[in-house]
């Protein structure tokens, strides 16, 4: 399928549309690409909908700017509208997984009549150190851990990455909203993380400060596992058929 293309910022970014009904934008984590959704079966776990997937800033076939500025929480935010805009979305059901949940978040804060519904998975709250520790490890500035060398990884077969682009995403840091900042939104939520998370603690606080929020603790899974979890899946479903009807 060819991606098609809008523009945010002076920045060409890429995106995908998959099958019919109501819009549900589909916000992919860091290093990852709008690819991963397809490739763990969401498509297949959310028929009645257009999927809206997008390849954020510095990912996938969007531009990779180099430097952190690019890469605020608020600029994240501005594209998916952006990317409402470009399709003539008045608003959309908004799904993001891993840093991609940071970013439904703060779509949700920053344009809350934009976004219909809001479900987030593992959702990155990179504060104390832990982006620039994993960029430092990623530089060579600091000894590889066996987190840093998972990344790195995934980061080499995933293809399509810029490692600069990247590491400039981490030097910006990946701020979750505080609980007043999350207040603003007063729709309906559904937030989940696997037990074996080390996002858990953040997930489950973050879903407790939204009004409309509901938590899923998914027994057993870890920050990958719970995106591939076949719970999450008919959840994530359920939810959408209750607060946005196909």
């Amino acid at each position: 399928m060819a991606a098609r293309t809008y523009e945010s910022q002076g920045l060409t970014l890429s995106y995908n549309l998959v099958g019919n009904g109501p819009p549900l934008v589909l916000i992919h984590g860091w290093s990852a690409n709008g690819h991963e959704w397809e490739d763990v079966g969401w498509s297949e776990a959310l028929p009645g909908r257009t999927l809206i997937i997008p390849d954020l800033r510095g990912h996938g076939l969007s531009a990779k700017p180099h430097e952190p500025a690019a890469y605020t929480m608020e600029a994240f935010a501005s594209d998916i509208v952006a990317l409402l805009d470009a399709i003539d979305a008045p608003s959309a059901d908004v799904f993001g997984y891993s840093m991609g949940g940071t970013v439904a978040l703060w779509t949700a804060v920053l344009a809350p009549a934009r976004v219909q519904s809001l479900i987030a998975g593992g959702v990155a709250d990179a504060r104390d150190g832990d982006a620039s520790g994993l960029a430092h490890a990623l530089r060579g500035t600091d000894p590889p851990t066996s987190r840093s060398e998972r990344y790195r990884a995934y980061i080499e077969r995933v293809g399509t990455n810029d490692m600069e682009a990247l590491l400039a995403c981490l030097d910006a840091g990946i701020r979750a909203p505080s609980c007043p900042e999350l207040a603003v939104f007063g729709g309906e939520a559904l937030l989940a993380c696997g037990d074996g998370d080390r996002r858990r603690e953040t997930t489950e606080r973050l879903a407790a400060c939204l009004p409309g929020g509901r938590f899923l603790l998914l027994e057993g899974a870890d920050h990958m596992g719970g995106f591939e979890d076949a719970r999450f899946k008919a959840a994530a479903a359920e939810f959408l058929d209750e607060v946005s009807p196909r």
